[in-house]
């Protein structure tokens, strides 16, 4: 009888104990959401920003509205052909220096054109290989996978995005953090910085969506731009902005 009890006592504080550790997993995994969403939440950086009226109350504000296609902006129609001759035409004012992956701009107020891309689409179209961070999608920015955009502070910057990628939404946003970044990438994103993720092209249909909106970017230093839908910047869909006083 001795023998049994002892058994049955063992076996209750082997229940206690695994009732414990599985209550402790399950408080320290809220505890770790709780603190990873607290450090998503938008740092304030000074700049201003315009938007096309059409996203005026829409869904700025709300970074993951478009997360799987849910509240995507469409955005402009336009070709393929458009999307890749705007990135080919390199105006004056653009220093291309492909050794280390940069571009200057010695303007104060320009469009950049940017195509988010597959990595080996982005690779036919420019001749060029992505870094070697860059896994997966990329961005295409006058001929350079992912470059470093170098230029003045106070400059105004229209950011003109088109998705060239045939089965993955992506958007273009800035950040004061740099890499690594985590699955959910929203850490360091500038408040009021929101884009809308824009859908798929269509290769059948020729057609591809665009969206553009202009910044003021007013300090000197260094910003991030990026992918924020889920494991893109995280797998290497991001660049740097260096800002020169």
């Amino acid at each position: 009888m001795k023998s049994v009890r002892t058994i049955t006592i063992l076996a209750l504080v082997l229940v206690i104990i695994g009732v414990g550790s599985f209550l402790g997993s399950l408080t320290y995994q809220a505890y770790s959401e709780r603190r990873e969403y607290a450090a998503w939440q938008p740092l304030q950086y000074p700049f201003s920003q315009t938007y096309p009226p059409e996203m005026m109350g829409g869904g700025i504000g709300n970074g993951y509205s478009g997360m799987m296609g849910q509240g995507a902006s469409p955005g402009e129609l336009v070709t393929i052909g458009q999307a890749i001759h705007m990135m080919q035409s390199i105006p004056s004012y653009v220093r291309v220096i492909p050794s280390n992956n940069t571009l200057v701009f010695e303007s104060q107020q320009f469009t950049v054109p940017v195509l988010a891309v597959m990595s080996d689409e982005a690779v036919n179209i420019t001749g060029t290989q992505p870094p070697a961070y860059a896994t997966d999608d990329v961005f295409v920015i006058y001929g350079l996978i992912n470059p470093t955009l170098v230029m003045r502070s106070g400059t105004s910057v229209q950011f003109t995005v088109v998705n060239l990628d045939d089965d993955m939404y992506h958007n273009l946003v800035l950040s004061r953090y740099g890499p690594p970044y985590g699955y959910m990438t929203m850490q360091g994103m500038m408040s009021d910085n929101w884009m809308p993720y824009l859908p798929p092209a269509d290769y059948n249909q020729n057609s591809a969506h665009e969206y553009s909106y202009a910044l003021t970017l007013n300090q000197p230093g260094t910003l991030w731009y990026l992918c924020s839908y889920p494991d893109h910047a995280e797998s290497g869909m991001y660049g740097r902005i260096m800002l020169t006083s």
